[in-house]
């Protein structure tokens, strides 16, 4: 019985002693809240939180798995687990219209004054009669024997005939139609030079903008590189303040000048001026959308504008500015290029792809094209088109007599039979480059005919505005004896005018000199107008915005779990707590804190004599114990 007795006091210390170690243990505030977490359900202040818990989730069901029988537990499981379903796809189903950024349109007319966009007027007959033949300075130019651009375009033509036949001694046609073209193209190299264009001064006899006279002094010179020397119509006040005939832009033009076109440019050529709007600064598109203004017709031209405002999503992206884009505009000056910076626009993309492309594949840029600046300088030569400048300053035609001058002779189908100097043979090294460019050129331009570019990579406005032209045509002048003399009387202003300022006056004293012959030939009236001063607008906005996106969310936050903006709160601060708990676990786990428990035995063995059994070690007998549990 003695050695029962023993075991049960033995047992019964050990007992004592773990009670003791508990409400040490307790005692600690750091290990009172990791066992709060943990839920120790001997502590009535750890079952607090516990309950609170409890309670707030009681209202959205979730106490109920705990409560009555298995079957209920396993109905409410499944009902929670269907309201968790149902709020999740009810909030993708939310977000995912969202995302999708869906708009709406919305039409509106404002009645307001009309912003008159920028003209630009380009003659399709682009050579002056009067100063066609006028001489071009070059280094190259052969003394005594003046070549003006008239005589360029009939050599210069007949020389790219001969690039392109494959017997270099083919015979030459007189008006080598097929290569008139090529033969434009390459007068761009020296088509500013000297006056053999037709200025503003010239063309415009008569203006009026918002029934306020004016001149060709609001005119800037705008240089295409197909049409040449045109002209800008850019006021500094742009608004109209009234509409119908006579309150826009009203012009009386006159152009005595000539063309050399290819037998289907001759068939669709209309005599007069091509007229395109644009927005104010952004370069023309003159192969674009345009009306024509015909010589001997009046056009009455109606303008309806219109403006779309998009918004930038993942379907539609635009911005609210394009860059500014830089051409080259004139290469034929012995100063070197010259260039001109415009407002960006879609279209500048979409000539850079373009260009990029005849870059790569041929090493110069086409000659029809705009030219921007950086890609120009990268070309070497700089356009498809060029050629030695010797050959627009030699007579390749003519037999001439034997002279200190240098002629060549091409022999052709029509005319006598001369035998062909052979200079293109001679100086078949220097050209051969040019013919293998002029090949290349076709081909490109053959498939970009046929098959366009890929421009959905270009950025585009979010704002864009639009004008649509819709012209009437009437025969004009009705009467040439007596709006003969009127004009000549206008011509007659202009003529004083241009001697004033020292221009040089030909061309009006030829028209003042035959006003009957010039204008009922040679003239025209065009009256570009806006139709009413009514803009239609397309708007563009968002159809779920974000301030719905949070309302719907609160809905369906009611709807599906019965929660609110508080218990959203709340959830995360009790989210909060449990993750600063579960860190300051992790960082006594990382102390490695072991409390050992011997054997009492073991115990006294270790102890001096006068140990007291009954009292615990304190934290100063320990400063850093280790729990082993």
């Amino acid at each position: 019985s003695s050695g029962l007795t023993h075991h049960r006091l033995s047992a019964q210390q050990s007992l004592n002693c773990v009670t003791m170690l508990r409400s040490a243990i307790n005692s600690r505030p750091d290990v009172r809240t990791a066992q709060a977490a943990f839920g120790n359900e001997d502590s009535i202040e750890d079952q607090q939180p516990t309950k609170q818990q409890q309670q707030l989730a009681s209202s959205h069901g979730i106490f109920r798995l705990s409560q009555g029988s298995g079957v209920q537990r396993v109905l409410w499981a499944l009902v929670v687990v269907g309201v968790c379903v149902g709020f999740i796809l009810h909030l993708s189903m939310l977000v995912q219209q969202y995302t999708s950024y869906p708009v709406s349109t919305e039409l509106e007319a404002r009645t307001d004054f009309f912003e008159f966009p920028d003209v630009t007027i380009c003659s399709t007959n682009y050579l002056s009669v009067t100063y066609g033949y006028d001489p071009v300075p070059s280094p190259v130019a052969v003394p005594g024997r003046a070549r003006g651009l008239v005589d360029m375009i009939y050599d210069v033509s007949r020389f790219f005939h001969l690039l392109n036949q494959t017997d270099m001694n083919a015979s030459v046609p007189v008006n080598p139609y097929s290569s008139y073209r090529h033969g434009k193209l390459a007068l761009n190299k020296i088509a500013y030079r000297s006056k053999q264009l037709p200025d503003p001064y010239e063309i415009v006899l008569l203006c009026r903008f918002n029934s306020i006279p004016c001149s060709y002094l609001n005119f800037t010179i705008y240089k295409d590189d197909e049409l040449f020397k045109c002209m800008t119509f850019a006021p500094l006040n742009n608004t109209v303040v009234s509409a119908g005939p006579g309150n826009g832009l009203y012009l009386l033009m006159y152009t005595y000048s000539s063309s050399f076109f290819t037998d289907e440019e001759e068939i669709d050529d209309i005599p007069g001026m091509k007229v395109v709007l644009h927005p104010r600064g952004v370069k023309p598109n003159m192969n674009g959308p345009h009306v024509m203004s015909p010589l001997k017709y009046k056009t009455e031209a109606v303008i309806d504008t219109s403006i779309q405002e998009k918004v930038d999503r993942s379907s539609y992206r635009c911005l609210e500015s394009l860059p500014n884009a830089t051409y080259i505009t004139d290469y034929s000056q012995l100063t070197g290029p010259e260039n001109e910076t415009f407002r960006g626009s879609t279209e500048d993309c979409r000539v850079r792809i373009m260009q990029q492309e005849y870059l790569d594949t041929c090493g110069c840029l086409a000659t029809h094209l705009p030219k921007p600046a950086d890609l120009y300088y990268m070309a070497q030569p700089g356009v498809c088109h060029d050629i030695n400048e010797h050959v627009l300053f030699r007579d390749i035609f003519y037999r001439r007599p034997t002279s200190s001058y240098t002629y060549y002779t091409i022999r052709n189908d029509s005319w006598y039979k001369y035998p062909l100097m052979d200079y293109v043979a001679t100086n078949y090294d220097m050209y051969n480059g040019t013919i293998a460019r002029l090949d290349c050129y076709q081909r490109v331009l053959d498939r970009q005919n046929r098959e366009g570019v890929d421009t959905h990579g270009c950025p585009v406005l979010c704002r864009v505005k639009s004008h649509e032209v819709m012209p009437r045509y009437y025969q004009w002048p009705n009467s040439v004896k007596y709006s003969g003399k009127a004009v000549s009387n206008l011509a007659t202003e202009a003529l004083n005018e241009a001697k004033a300022r020292g221009l040089d006056v030909r061309g009006l004293k030829d028209l003042v000199s035959n006003y009957e012959s010039r204008v009922k030939y040679y003239a025209g009236v065009l009256d570009l107008y806006p139709r009413d001063l009514i803009v239609q607008m397309s708007i563009e906005s968002w159809a779920y915005p974000l301030r719905n996106f949070f309302s719907d969310l609160g809905g369906i936050l009611g709807l599906w779990i019965g929660a609110s903006i508080v218990t959203l709160v709340e959830i995360l601060e009790l989210a909060m707590y449990g993750a600063l708990l579960v860190h300051k676990k992790l960082a006594d786990r990382k102390r490695n804190q072991v409390i050992v428990i011997k054997p009492q035995e073991q115990q006294q063995e270790e102890k001096p004599p006068g140990y007291n059994h009954s009292e615990l070690e304190t934290d100063q007998q320990m400063p850093e114990p280790k729990v082993e549990l």
